[in-house]
């Protein structure tokens, strides 16, 4: 376990963002306290992880709107409720911000050797290769042996998708390259088309669940992140769509006027505007 140091070259920015923790912490006592406000009184460890879920999520818009005077309001909720969060930590268990802060430091340094140490790493995969390598032997040495026990069970599907097949793959159990995952793409389609013709409704769901799966497979080894690629495509389409209503509406058509070949040409006019 390597050590931290800590030196006099700070910015004007790390200078001032004790003071700021600082003041921010004797806000939320005084409205955790006795005359504080029943809100922050009543919230719990548990609460407070689902409202950082929903400001992760309004952190992700902001983002991707490009509006970076929302992105910094945003983080600034996010930075809050972390904070929040160690103070009701602080109510249980006595564990200071700054030796929390110094373990994920420690953790990020030994997990870098080949920046901070004496390994090599070419390109990112060897890279990742290397986080995995060392994450393994942590749990190792903390008796954590059992395959994808750090994977939270409360990660939405497609999210637990991607952890349990990069968890996978960092074991070495994974396909040689990428052209395996798209053979085992198209097999999975026709399995899905083989129980579709059966008619079994549970076959067919299986079978879509094993597409879906095999699919964040592929986007994995494409180094792409399937939630925001879903995330994208579902943007355009309701673009595109809302774009079909515009170009019905002109016509003095509404969509529920039109035969299926129409709404057909209108949506291929609104792909080829882009």
């Amino acid at each position: 376990m390597c050590n931290i140091v800590y030196t006099d070259d700070m910015s004007a920015d790390d200078r001032n963002i004790e003071p700021a923790i600082r003041a921010l912490r004797k806000t939320l006592r005084r409205l955790r306290g006795d005359d504080g406000c029943p809100w922050d009184r009543e919230q719990s460890i548990d609460d407070l992880i689902s409202h950082l879920i929903s400001e992760a999520y309004e952190l992700l818009h902001a983002e991707k709107s490009g509006d970076w005077d929302e992105v910094q309001e945003e983080f600034g909720d996010v930075l809050f409720l972390l904070i929040f969060i160690h103070e009701l930590l602080q109510e249980h268990r006595q564990v200071p911000l700054a030796e929390i802060i110094a373990q994920v430091h420690r953790k990020i340094i030994n997990r870098h050797p080949h920046v901070f140490g004496s390994s090599q790493a070419r390109n990112k995969q060897e890279s990742i290769a290397e986080w995995n390598r060392i994450k393994r032997s942590e749990k190792k040495e903390s008796g954590r042996k059992r395959a994808f026990s750090s994977i939270p069970p409360e990660l939405p599907s497609l999210r637990k998708a991607v952890a349990i097949q990069k968890e996978a793959a960092g074991t070495g159990f994974d396909w040689p390259d990428r052209t395996g995952i798209i053979a085992k793409l198209k097999e999975e389609i026709a399995e899905l088309e083989n129980e579709a013709l059966r008619g079994d409704r549970k076959g067919i769901k299986d079978e879509i669940g094993d597409l879906l799966f095999t699919a964040v497979n592929l986007a994995r080894r494409f180094d792409v992140d399937p939630v925001n690629a879903l995330e994208r495509t579902s943007v355009k389409f309701l673009n595109r769509f809302r774009e079909m209503e515009e170009k019905a509406e002109a016509k003095g058509r509404t969509l529920d006027t039109l035969s299926l070949d129409e709404m057909e040409e209108l949506w291929n006019e609104t792909k080829r505007h882009g």
